[in-house]
C-alpha cells in the first residue's frame, strides 16, 4: 500500500464525514430558533469543507488512475482520460463534478439568505449521493453495482458523518462560539448537547449494525484479528471507536445532566449515578462559573473524541486499500486446481510472463498435461504459428479476432501499447466469466493462471497454447478492473474459416 494512496482517501473520507458532519450540525443539532446565531460560522466552515472534498476528489482520481496504470507520475496527462473514459470506477466518479457544482452554487447562494432549512436539505442529499461514490467504488462494489454490501457500506459511511462529522462541527464551530458569545446561557448550551448526544446515539447504534456486517463479511473468521495486517488495523479501529463511545455514555450520563441542571431544569443525577459518585445529587440551578466549568469540561470531552475520531477515518482509510482476509483466502496457493481426465492436481506456475508452464518430474501424475476445456499449456518445441497482439488503452485488443486450427499450438505475443495496466487471459466464455468474478473480489489479484499473463504498460509478453482438437471458439480478454466490461474481449475462432469482415467481438 502506497503512503500516497492512503493519504489522499484519508483526506477525501475526512472531506466527506465533515461536509456531512457541519450540515448535520445545521440541520439537527442546533435549534431552530439559534439557527441565526450559528448560521454564519456554520456555512462559513462548510465552504472550508466543500473546498476540501473538491481537491480530495480530484486528488483520489489521480491515486486510483497512478494504481491502475502503475506507471510513473509523468504518465498521468495521458492516463486520467483513459480511467474516467474506460473504467467503472471513472464512471461513477463523473457524478462528483455536477453534484460539486450543485453544492457550489448552493453555498454561494446560502450565504445571503438566512432561512435556509429546505436548502440545506437539498445540500445534505447532495453530500450523501457523494458518499455514495466512496462505497460504489471500494470493496462492497466487488460483487456488482448496487448491491446490499454497497448499501450497507455507505449507510456505515453516512452513520460515521452524522456522528463523528458532528463532533468535527461542534468542536470547530459551535463550542467556540457557544463559549464566546454565549458563556451564560446555559439553556442554549443544554439544548444543543442534548441533541448531539441523541443524534450521536442514533448514529452510533447505525455505524454497529452495518460494521459488524461487514466485519463478518470481510474477515470470514476471527483468529484473523490478529493474524493478518488487515485484522490488527480493524482492532485498532474499533479500540478507537470503543472508546469513542465510553467518552460518549459518559457525556450523556454525566456531563449531560449537570448542563440541564445548570440550565435550571429539574432533572437530578440519576441515582446509580449518584451513587456510583458517593455524592448527592447537585441542585437544580448552578452560579455562572459553575455553568462555565460545566460548559468548558463539555467542549473538552467533545475535542477529545474528535481527535479519536480522526484516527477513526485513518485506519479506515488504510483498511479501503487492503485487501479483506475473506477475499486473500479465496485466492489459491498457487495456480488453482485443473481438471486432468476426471483427476485433479495442483498446477504449480512459475511465473505470468513465462512463454510456457512448467510441469514437475517428480512424479507421471505430475507430467501429465493439465487440461482446460479450451486447451492447455503449449511446448516451445512444438510452436506452429506466431500470433501478434496489442492492448490499447481504448479497451480493445487489436486484431480484434484471430484464427487457429483444431489441435494447434501458438504463440502469442502480445505488446502493451497503453500506460493503462492489462491482461492477455485465453478461455471460453464460462472461464471469462468466472475470472471477472474473482477480479471483482480481488482487484489487487496478481496473475498466476496459466492461461494468462499481466501486462505493464510498454512491456511484451508471450504465452503458448495448445488449443482441443476440434471447432470452436474461444476468447481472449482483459479484466482490469473495469475493463472487461468496457469490452476488451477478443475471439480466437478455432477450425472455422476466416470472414471477409470482421466485426466486433461478441460481449459475453
Amino acid at each position: 500500500m502506497h503512503p500516497l494512496y492512503i493519504t489522499f482517501t484519508a483526506i477525501d473520507v475526512f472531506a466527506t464525514v465533515l461536509t456531512l458532519g457541519v450540515l448535520a450540525c445545521g440541520l439537527w443539532v442546533v435549534p431552530h430558533e439559534a439557527a441565526e446565531a450559528f448560521h454564519r460560522p456554520l456555512w462559513r466552515m462548510f465552504g472550508v469543507s466543500l473546498a476540501l472534498l473538491t481537491l480530495s476528489s480530484v486528488l483520489i482520481l489521480l491515486s486510483r488512475s497512478l494504481e491502475m496504470s502503475g506507471g510513473p507520475l509523468s504518465a498521468l496527462p495521458g492516463v486520467v482520460p483513459m480511467v474516467l473514459s474506460g473504467t467503472h470506477y471513472g464512471r461513477v466518479w463523473w457524478v462528483r463534478p455536477p453534484l460539486l457544482l450543485l453544492l457550489w452554487i448552493a453555498w454561494i447562494g446560502g450565504r445571503r439568505y438566512r432561512n435556509t432549512r429546505a436548502l440545506g436539505w437539498v445540500m445534505f442529499a447532495a453530500a450523501a449521493i457523494i458518499a455514495f461514490t466512496r462505497s460504489e467504488t471500494g470493496h462492497p462494489a466487488d460483487h456488482g453495482d448496487f448491491t446490499f454490501a454497497v448499501w450497507v457500506d455507505w449507510l456505515h459511511l453516512m452513520a460515521a458523518g452524522l456522528w463523528i462529522g458532528s463532533l468535527f462541527g461542534m468542536t470547530l464551530v459551535i463550542f467556540p462560539r457557544l463559549r464566546r458569545h454565549h458563556p451564560d446561557h446555559p439553556v442554549l448550551a443544554a439544548d444543543i448537547f442534548q441533541r448531539l448526544s441523541t443524534l450521536a446515539g442514533l448514529a452510533l447504534a447505525l455505524i454497529l449494525v452495518t460494521g459488524i456486517y461487514t466485519a463478518w463479511k470481510q474477515l470470514g473468521a476471527w483468529p484473523v484479528f490478529v493474524t493478518t495486517s488487515y485484522g490488527r488495523t480493524l482492532l485498532v479501529k474499533l479500540s478507537l471507536v470503543a472508546i469513542l463511545i465510553l467518552i460518549g455514555a459518559h457525556n450523556r450520563y454525566f456531563k449531560l445532566p449537570r448542563l440541564q441542571q445548570a440550565a435550571g431544569r429539574v432533572r437530578p443525577l440519576p441515582r446509580w449515578i449518584a451513587w456510583t459518585l458517593r455524592k448527592p445529587a447537585a441542585p437544580a440551578t448552578a452560579d455562572a462559573v459553575t455553568t462555565a466549568q460545566r460548559l468548558r469540561a463539555c467542549t473538552h470531552a467533545v475535542k477529545a473524541e474528535s481527535l479519536l475520531g480522526v484516527g477513526v477515518l485513518v485506519a479506515a482509510s488504510v483498511l479501503l486499500h487492503g485487501m479483506p482476509p475473506a477475499a486473500m483466502s479465496a485466492i489459491p496457493a498457487f495456480g488453482g486446481t485443473m481438471s486432468m481426465g476426471g483427476t485433479s492436481s495442483s498446477l504449480s506456475v512459475p511465473d505470468a510472463g513465462t512463454a510456457s508452464a512448467a510441469t514437475s518430474a517428480a512424479s507421471p501424475a505430475a507430467a501429465a498435461p493439465a487440461m482446460f476445456d479450451f486447451g492447455a499449456p503449449g511446448k516451445a518445441s512444438e510452436v506452429r504459428a506466431t500470433l501478434r497482439i496489442r492492448a490499447l488503452d481504448s479497451m480493445r485488443f487489436e486484431p480484434a479476432e484471430v484464427h487457429v486450427k483444431p489441435g494447434e499450438t501458438v504463440r502469442f505475443v502480445v505488446t502493451n501499447r497503453g500506460k493503462l495496466v492489462h491482461e492477455f487471459v485465453i478461455g471460453d466464455a464460462r472461464e471469462q466469466r468466472e475470472h471477472e468474478l474473482e477480479m471483482q473480489k480481488m482487484p489487487d489479484m496478481p496473475m498466476h493462471d496459466p492461461n494468462g499473463i499481466t501486462l505493464p504498460p510498454g512491456k511484451t509478453r508471450s504465452i503458448i497454447w495448445t488449443f482441443p482438437d476440434r471447432p470452436m471458439r474461444v476468447e481472449y480478454a482483459c479484466h482490469q478492473p473495469g475493463h472487461f466490461a468496457a469490452g476488451m474481449v477478443g475471439r480466437i475462432l478455432v477450425g472455422q474459416m476466416p470472414r471477409k469482415t470482421p466485426g466486433p467481438p461478441a460481449r459475453p
